[in-house]
């Protein structure tokens, strides 16, 4: 019989684990419970140890930190830090529009935003093509409140416009006036902006 090691076992029930020359009797608790101690893992190359786990148990949270920044699950839209502040451009804004003048004195709109879009106009241009007026004045009326961007006053020729060129911007419902004081009733009048639509996050 193989020799046992130690070479006794100190009570019948002992365990006895083969080490392919002899028997070796395990280690127990003061409560009799066996205590193996593993020198080698047995598992395969590759097998999902504790810190093969915990590699990819951080991948994992680097998922779910992008899919967390997602704007809506399933969409292609990310939330980036300072987007508002990005230059967008959706389409070109580039139209007039000519009517018979309001009233003596009176004036033109220009096209409203459409609900939900913003507009930066760059340039507007007023003229009155029946009658010289005294003044023109150029407005974005937001929200019902007409801010004004351009009054110049002097003794304009029939069809000469007054033009104005920056930054001003709109939302749904605005639009830019351009007032005609000297005009007359029935004058056939024009105002034409250009800029652009830009596109909103929510």
């Amino acid at each position: 019989m193989p020799e046992i090691s130690p070479n006794h076992a100190p009570a019948p029930g002992a365990v006895l684990f083969w080490d392919g020359v002899r028997y070796n009797v395990g280690a127990s608790d003061g409560l009799g419970n066996v205590q193996v101690g593993v020198m080698a893992s047995v598992l395969p190359v590759g097998a999902a140890t504790a810190a093969a786990q915990a590699l990819a148990l951080a991948q994992l949270q680097f998922i779910e930190d992008l899919r967390h920044a997602l704007q809506s699950i399933a969409t292609d839209r990310l939330i980036v830090r300072g987007e508002d502040q990005l230059f967008s451009l959706e389409l070109v804004i580039a139209t007039h529009t000519s009517s018979v003048i309001t009233g003596a004195g009176g004036w033109i709109d220009s096209p409203a935003v459409p609900a939900g879009s913003y507009w930066v106009i760059t340039s507007v241009c007023g003229r009155d093509t029946t009658t010289a007026p005294t003044e023109i004045v150029l407005s974005n009326v937001h929200n019902a409140v007409g801010v004004r961007l351009k009054h110049e006053i002097k003794a304009f020729a029939i069809s000469e416009s007054s033009c104005w060129s920056g930054h001003t911007y709109m939302d749904g419902g605005d639009v830019i006036r351009a007032q005609f004081i000297g005009g007359l009733a029935l004058d056939n009048v024009r105002v034409e902006i250009s800029g652009y639509q830009m596109t909103g996050e929510v």
